[in-house]
């Protein structure tokens, strides 16, 4: 090929820009619908274990005449904690239910989740929770309003709680870094939404395009 031809077969540079250009739109484009994809996903997530759990909350309400007890502590915490208290709610036991009885001269329920023969004690339910037990304790009513069942994959121990062998529900969506999540109750402070039943929310994160983290809020509110 002689010279002449080899110039006319070689790109030009706005030639070599406008297929750059092109290049970078379709990559855009294509992290942008991965992104709305992987947020649809999670917020699709969180919204079917949210309903799973405002039915078990409303059933125990029918049922029993009050909605399940808070953690303790709402009915007095300020703003700056109000978060994670509320994030440290007994929900796990009283959607599932429990049996009082002595054990060794010591008062604890017995769950109806988990391994056969799992038990929490009243300290260390008043410990975590502020509450005197699991309202949800008379065996003369259906014990579990959790259908089905919590699985392992549904809670976890709550970290740095006073008793580190307490559990409770963990949102299906991690928050940054992998952190657990759990979900938040409050049916009893002055800051909830809903003054005259409850509100359940989860946090989770959710990523732009530019691999900007937002955390967002789905409630039932």
């Amino acid at each position: 090929m002689n010279r002449a031809n080899r110039h006319q077969a070689a790109f030009t540079l706005i030639e070599l820009l406008a297929v750059i250009t092109i290049m970078g739109i379709v990559a855009a484009l294509v992290l942008s619908m991965n992104s709305a994809a992987s947020t649809a996903k999670k917020r699709g997530m969180v919204d079917a274990e949210k309903h799973r759990l405002l039915a078990a909350i409303d059933t125990y309400q029918s049922k029993l005449g009050f909605y399940p007890p808070d953690n303790g502590n709402l009915a007095t915490t300020n703003a700056a904690s109000y978060d994670r208290t509320a994030a440290i709610n007994p929900l796990l036991y009283e959607l599932t239910g429990g049996i009082l009885t002595n054990q060794g001269n010591t008062l604890v329920y017995e769950l109806k989740f988990g391994t056969p023969g799992s038990t929490i004690s009243t300290n260390s339910y008043f410990n975590v929770f502020a509450r005197g037990g699991i309202a949800n304790s008379d065996p003369t009513q259906p014990q579990s309003f959790f259908v089905p069942g919590p699985l392992p994959k549904d809670y976890t121990n709550y970290p740095n709680a006073a008793n580190p062998n307490v559990l409770g529900l963990i949102v299906p969506v991690a928050l940054t870094n992998g952190q657990v999540n759990f979900w938040h109750y409050d049916a009893s402070s002055q800051y909830r939404h809903n003054p005259n039943s409850y509100d359940l929310w989860a946090e989770f994160a959710i990523s732009g395009v530019h691999g900007h983290v937002t955390i967002v809020t789905n409630g039932n509110w």
